[in-house]
């Protein structure tokens, strides 16, 4: 179990007024913390210095609880102009941040709310408003459960006597502290930029922004965003480890190499959604090789594995497995007058499927996407270009929506996904991040 702070400024109520705990000397006897930060103004530490009224107080309420204080005093020996809302907000902040960096994870800080100048109140109302720090603000009513009005005397104020007289040290006391729900302004719109984050596709970013509030949001939506990131990295561990009471509202593709697939051609399609036109011009080449492995391999009953062999930079042809074959033929025919290919591409694959593909709408889509690739792939990836829309419009007559509608076409026809809604998977697992999220505000 974690230590306890106070913060607390010190006003004229405390530590005792009208035979009743001030603020500070209430909460003390309440939440009973181990560390009381005391900030005193001029006017204060001058009634501490006469009869160390708040230190005194303090050991004797700590006597009766049988639970020791650790009290420190900041005092503001030059502070008069009580006034000024602007100097305690700074002070105020750079205290509680000092406060923070010393404490544990499960620690807890509060902040007396109801002693102080109107000034100090203010400032740390907005401080818990704005809610910069993890901290618990606390208010205390007055024992009248109105203002107090009544004169007292308190030049000469005796310890031991405002003692012996408070009524809050009867066993049976009335707890008048209340743990204020300020509105939390920053967390609010950090929720909100996460929102907007999330709407854009641009998971890291909201991530980034929810680590900022992980002791103030729940674990899950932490992980969910960590899972929705993963899976757009196409790291599908992650995203089973993080979110495995969800994973199954998103693997609409159970096998493994066909999953990674259809994650990849979701991912493209975020790229085209977010206008990373470069980029998706880059990624289409490595899914149109499986894709067009797949076609082989279903629609022609030829597995291009056969024929080739895999080495630390991919997949390459290998001559003594195409030696005699009508695989051989196809390829030299299309790579007259020799084929001298190595790495295998997908226009060699295209060159077979033209050949032996029976379903000659499914023929016709792949060499469409192949002029497509060469058209545009090999001036992104090569040149310091800006890649628009515009520009693959005018390279290949297709906006990168339509290219995106030509791949989605290819991936049903080898059976890679099926169902046309499935295509709306990520918007599905906004919707459910964002249901989430709104739980937190």
């Amino acid at each position: 179990m974690g230590k306890v702070y106070l913060f607390s400024p010190v006003g004229n109520t405390d530590p005792i007024r009208y035979f009743y705990d001030g603020s500070m000397l209430h909460i003390c006897r309440v939440y009973e913390p181990d560390v009381v930060v005391l900030y005193l103004s001029k006017e204060m530490v001058m009634n501490q210095r006469k009869d160390q009224r708040y230190t005194r107080t303090l050991k004797l309420l700590s006597e009766k609880m049988s639970h020791p204080f650790e009290i420190r005093l900041i005092e503001k020996t030059g502070l008069s102009e009580v006034q000024q809302y602007d100097y305690f907000y700074q002070e105020f902040t750079e205290i509680i941040r000092k406060l923070e960096e010393e404490m544990e994870e499960e620690d807890r800080l509060l902040l007396n709310m109801a002693s102080g100048t109107p000034a100090m109140k203010s400032a740390l109302i907005v401080m818990a408003t704005l809610a910069e720090y993890r901290f618990t603000p606390v208010q205390v009513s007055t024992p009248k459960k109105k203002s107090n009005l009544e004169f007292e005397e308190r030049d000469e104020y005796d310890v031991e006597v405002n003692w012996e007289l408070d009524e809050d040290n009867k066993d049976r006391f009335v707890n008048r502290c209340e743990e204020v729900r300020c509105l939390k302004l920053v967390r609010l719109l950090k929720i909100n930029m996460i929102e907007k984050h999330i709407l854009a596709y641009d998971y890291h970013a909201a991530m980034a922004i929810s680590r900022e509030l992980q002791r103030e949001i729940s674990p899950v939506v932490c992980n969910f965003l960590e899972a929705a990131d993963a899976r757009l990295n196409l790291d599908w561990d992650t995203v089973c480890r993080k979110i495995p009471q969800y994973k199954e509202k998103f693997c609409f593709v159970k096998e493994d190499k066909n999953r990674k697939l259809f994650e990849y051609a979701l991912g493209l399609e975020i790229k085209v959604k977010k206008g990373e036109y470069a980029d998706f011009v880059r990624a289409i080449t490595p899914l149109g090789v499986d894709l067009l492995e797949h076609v082989l391999r279903l629609c022609c009953g030829i597995e291009i594995n056969n024929y080739c062999t895999m080495d630390k930079k991919g997949k390459k042809w290998d001559k003594t497995k195409l030696a005699g074959t009508e695989v051989k033929k196809y390829l030299e025919d299309a790579y007259k007058p020799q084929f001298k290919g190595k790495e295998v591409y997908s226009h060699h694959l295209n060159a077979i499927i033209q050949r032996t593909c029976k379903n000659r709408r499914l023929a016709e889509k792949v060499r469409e996407y192949i002029e497509i690739e060469q058209n545009i792939r090999n001036v992104a990836a090569h040149e310091i270009i800006s890649v628009t829309d515009a520009w693959i419009i005018r390279r290949t007559k297709k906006s990168a929506a339509e290219i995106m509608q030509l791949i989605k076409y290819l991936c049903e026809a080898v059976k890679i996904n099926t169902v046309e809604k499935n295509w709306n998977s990520y918007n599905v697992m906004n919707s459910l991040l964002i249901e989430l999220l709104e739980k937190e505000k």
